[in-house]
């Protein structure tokens, strides 16, 4: 197995084309012994050759996409909401908050004031401006 670090929380591993093994006791011949192949979480296929670590689950790089818009996730951002992964364009489209004054998503900080979201350069009197 090789490992290369890349920043963030996923690492990549390479795997020999057979499965991971290791030494192991005598079994009866009804007995199969225990699996100890790595299999990808999204299709559930042993992992063979390069292979992406996120959230301790291994993912083939192939498999490894935005759940929203199908967009590889192996070399971009990514956050998880309830176990799916969605890039950063999806993620802020679906679930981030737009600035009440100017419509874009707010990134960093912001102001609110009476249940509604600014960034700080949009809360501005709305008489004087």
């Amino acid at each position: 197995m090789r490992r290369s670090s890349r920043p963030g929380a996923r690492s990549v591993l390479a795997f020999s084309d057979c499965p991971v093994s290791q030494p192991q006791a005598a079994h009866s011949p009804l007995e199969k012994p225990p699996s100890t192949a790595i299999l990808c979480h999204t299709c559930g296929n042993v992992c063979k050759g390069e292979v992406l670590r996120v959230q301790n689950k291994y993912f083939h790089i192939k498999c490894f996409v935005c759940k929203a818009c199908g967009c590889d996730l192996a070399e971009g951002g990514f956050f998880v909401r309830q176990g799916e992964y969605i890039c950063t364009l999806d993620y802020q489209r679906l679930y981030g908050t737009r600035c009440f004054s100017c419509d874009q998503f707010i990134e960093g900080e912001v102001v609110s004031a009476l249940g509604k979201t600014y960034h700080p350069d949009c809360f501005v009197c709305a008489v004087c401006r």
